[in-house]
């Protein structure tokens, strides 16, 4: 287990956000509020959750209460793995041997309410294992149905090929009794290698996220590559590929290399009519292009992502760049209308170059990490480490996380106002934990808390 923080109190909401950021490690400690919940764990022992909420940019947070154990009983912090509507789901395990297998985590299922928030411990899924990114969850109906659901990899050993077949799990709270289904389904026609190559993938398709796109659909996010999408109540449901945007510029030489989540994300709005997706680019120093007076040359720089890729087929790697100094950064966002008719209806919203960002709230500046070297409010945020954005969900807002040097963890989220051009607010992290590769969930449950006697303090 990571090593033991206090949860950070956070400011009273003044009135219900309509959504809020999550952390997806919970704490482990004993709070009290109008969100307070308890059930049973399979083996007995008493479970009790409750949420502390505040807009963004400030992260919300979930603390677990087990009377009679200390944190050091927890295997690992208590882990969220998806949100919708009034719905979070989660798992815990205290059973020392969960270390050996996935089948010995619990999971809970929260349903909030102004009055009767509740906790429910769910069937285990049981031989059905998955990743936590891999699992989506839906409300069904107006009868406080649900449907949980994840979509895995079959890989196949014996060939490198990349595989267009999966293990698509459903649970539904209408069919209970059926417990976890399981069946295979296929892309119905891949698209992505074709729009969007990249050397030699392992798999087709790596999940790093899941969104739900209204009427039993799930779109599963592999955030470099693309959404397979998927109606799960169908009766012979296949995956249809909707390839990503093709990467920024600042961004070739990282595509598909490392964690997506360092430069872009995906949501959907809260009517399900729109998905919003970011891209932060970091931008790199221009290469010198060839001349005659120069000694050592390089070829033109390619102006497209597939000229560059057809390029870089035909070169050796070369780690001489290895040392060029970061430009900045600059957020790009783009809409894409639900029902999805075709991956070329991706709308161009707003782009931001970091250094045409403005600074009006003086206290936004204090806030702001500071480098070893004094400077001004608008020449500061350039010189920050920015990464990890989050896309909002119902505005122009783009959440980031920030620090200062290399060697720290991630200190502030900073929001950045896309259509307008100006940082809009910057909340401290809590000290002592690290953010840096820590998925952060989007959360409407603050829309269902009784804010009048909801409180942040504890208990």
């Amino acid at each position: 287990m990571t090593a033991v923080v206090s949860p950070p109190i956070l400011p009273v909401a003044e009135g219900a956000p309509s959504w809020v950021l999550l952390d997806t490690a919970g704490y482990i400690a004993k709070r009290g509020n109008a969100t307070f919940a308890k059930t049973l764990g399979s083996n007995g022992q008493p479970v009790e959750v409750t949420f502390c909420t505040a807009a963004p940019p400030h992260v919300s947070h979930f603390c677990v209460h087990c009377p009679g154990l200390v944190p050091a009983d927890f295997v690992e912090d208590p882990t969220l793995i998806g949100a919708e509507a009034d719905l979070v789901l989660f798992r815990l395990c205290v059973d020392p041997l969960a270390v050996a297998g996935e089948r010995l985590f619990d999971y809970f299922l929260y349903t909030a309410h102004p009055r009767r928030p509740s906790l429910q411990l769910l069937p285990h899924p049981y031989p059905n294992l998955f990743h936590d990114s891999e699992v989506a969850l839906l409300r069904c109906g107006e009868d406080d149905e649900y449907a949980i659901a994840a979509l895995r990899n079959i890989d196949d050993y014996f060939t490198d090929e990349p595989q267009m077949s999966f293990n698509l799990y459903l649970y539904r709270s209408s069919r209970a009794g059926e417990g976890w289904t399981a069946r295979v389904v296929s892309v119905e026609e891949p698209l992505r290698d074709t729009v969007c190559p990249v050397e030699e993938p392992k798999r087709f398709h790596e999940t790093t996220k899941a969104i739900t796109l209204g009427g039993g659909a799930v779109g599963w996010v592999d955030l470099w590559r693309g959404i397979l999408v998927c109606n799960v109540f169908d009766e012979k449901p296949v995956l249809r590929d909707v390839p990503l945007l093709l990467p920024a510029r600042g961004n070739w030489e990282i595509y598909h290399r490392c964690g997506p989540y360092f430069a872009r994300d995906i949501t959907v709005s809260p009517q399900k009519d729109v998905i919003k997706y970011v891209e932060v680019e970091i931008c790199l120093p221009r290469k010198p292009t060839t001349t005659k007076t120069t000694e050592t040359c390089h070829p033109p720089e390619p102006e497209s992502y597939l000229e560059w890729f057809r390029q870089q087929q035909c070169e050796d790697d070369d780690d001489d760049d290895d040392d060029e100094d970061v430009g900045g950064w600059k957020a790009t966002t783009w809409s894409l209308p639900v029902p999805i008719a075709s991956r070329e209806n991706w709308h161009f919203d707003y782009t931001v170059d970091v250094d045409d960002l403005t600074v009006v709230d003086p206290m936004h500046c204090k806030l702001l990490p500071r480098p070893l070297q004094p400077t001004e409010a608008e020449a500061l945020l350039p010189r920050l480490i920015t990464a990890f954005p989050i896309m909002s969900m119902d505005d122009d807002v783009v959440y980031l996380l920030s620090k200062a040097s290399p060697k720290d963890q991630m200190e502030v989220v900073i929001a950045v106002d896309m259509r307008r051009k100006f940082l809009q607010g910057v909340a401290k992290l809590v000290t002592g934990k690290d953010f840096t590769f820590m998925r952060s969930c989007i959360s409407e449950i603050s829309k269902y808390i009784n804010y009048k006697s909801s409180g942040n303090m504890p208990a």
